[in-house]
């Protein structure tokens, strides 16, 4: 009992480091309560904010890019695996049937948006109706667990969409969010805004075709996922060696250059620390190294200059898929060969480290 009057006579910045060390998030909702000096800590934004940075989400399982396929925990040895077993049972029973129809869209702090579309049953690759609408999933919230979306706003000749949560919206209430749905229209690309605290969409920017210096025949044969970083998506445009760039602060669009020779380049655009762009770069020709690059500081953002950091063996058999998570790692799907057997495996690569790592 003597300890605590010590530990409150401490220096505030000493004391908020203590608190930030503790690495167990109900272990510092039990300090919250037991001591008002905590809680007022606890409870500041600029305090949640720095320990959310430094404690990062544990890595639970995954979801298929369809839905119907279910949650897939992660396994033993993986260190998480008994954390996992609470969503072993997970159903997504919430989502309007068929469950065929709906797809991962965007994962951020450990929230999934879904997308629905209508797939011809003879041709699985064809889309014959794109409905709109979108849900939000959050496995680790009790208040606002399953949400679906008011139906996205569109016009009749939508050819696709895709949607994204903001990383950076509301990081004062955990509760709330910010979804982004780019729409692709023949003519133009519409940007739509989707915020939980008014629970209604609103315009953010739309940009013709022509303006930017892009073609229309068929948005998802020409960009890649959009990839987040310091407040803007970026699209990797097949065939050229640029990425369309959205900054969703400004909600302005613009082309960054790409190192040389990445027309036919698969890539992942990361933040690399100190404002600087990372980018993993595979070749599909090639298909041994994944290769990362640091962007180097440049005031011209358009002739960005990069730099070759690092090679990265892939020990895969054909071209891997990549799917990003907002909590500092990458995620690498391809068929592997494991003891002499070919199964499909997926990897995770620290962007910090840059270590691959088997994760099922």
């Amino acid at each position: 009992m003597e300890s605590l009057p010590q530990l409150l006579s401490l220096p505030d910045e000493l004391l908020q480091e203590i608190l930030l060390r503790i690495a167990c998030p109900a272990d510092l909702a039990r300090a919250s309560a037991a001591c008002i000096a905590f809680c007022r800590f606890i409870a500041d934004p600029d305090f949640l904010r720095r320990y959310r940075s430094r404690h990062l989400p544990l890595l639970l399982g995954f979801v298929g890019q369809g839905v119907d396929k279910g949650f897939h925990a992660v396994e033993a040895p993986h260190p998480n695996a008994p954390a996992a077993r609470a969503l072993a049972n997970v159903t997504f029973d919430f989502l309007p049937p068929p469950l065929k129809n709906w797809y991962i869209g965007n994962v951020c702090d450990g929230r999934v948006v879904f997308e629905c579309f209508r797939h011809d049953d003879d041709d699985y690759d064809n889309i014959i109706g794109i409905d709109a609408h979108l849900a939000v999933w959050d496995p680790s919230s009790c208040s606002r667990q399953n949400l679906l979306l008011p139906p996205v706003p569109h016009g009749q000749d939508l050819q696709y969409f895709e949607a994204a949560f903001d990383p950076c919206a509301h990081k004062d209430d955990e509760s709330l969010f910010r979804v982004i749905s780019v729409m692709y229209y023949r003519t133009k690309l519409v940007v739509l805004v989707f915020d939980s605290d008014s629970n209604s969409w609103t315009i953010g920017t739309s940009a013709s075709w022509d303006a930017l210096s892009l073609s229309n025949e068929g948005p998802w044969q020409f960009f890649s996922l959009p990839y987040y970083a310091y407040g803007c998506f970026y699209w990797k445009i097949d065939d050229e060696n640029k990425l369309l760039k959205l900054d969703i602060r400004r909600m302005e669009f613009s082309r960054v250059n790409l190192p040389p020779d990445h027309e036919e380049h698969n890539v992942v655009v990361v933040e690399a620390g100190e404002d600087r762009l990372g980018l993993l770069s595979y070749n599909p020709n090639d298909g041994k190294f994944l290769n990362y690059y640091n962007s180097m500081q440049n005031e011209d953002q358009r002739t960005k200059e990069w730099q070759m950091k690092k090679a990265i063996p892939l020990l895969v058999n054909d071209e891997p898929r990549f799917f990003i998570a907002h909590q500092g790692c990458i995620f690498i799907q391809a068929d592997s060969n494991i003891l002499n057997t070919k199964r499909t495996t997926i990897y995770s690569l620290d962007i910090k480290t840059l270590e691959l790592e088997m994760f099922r």
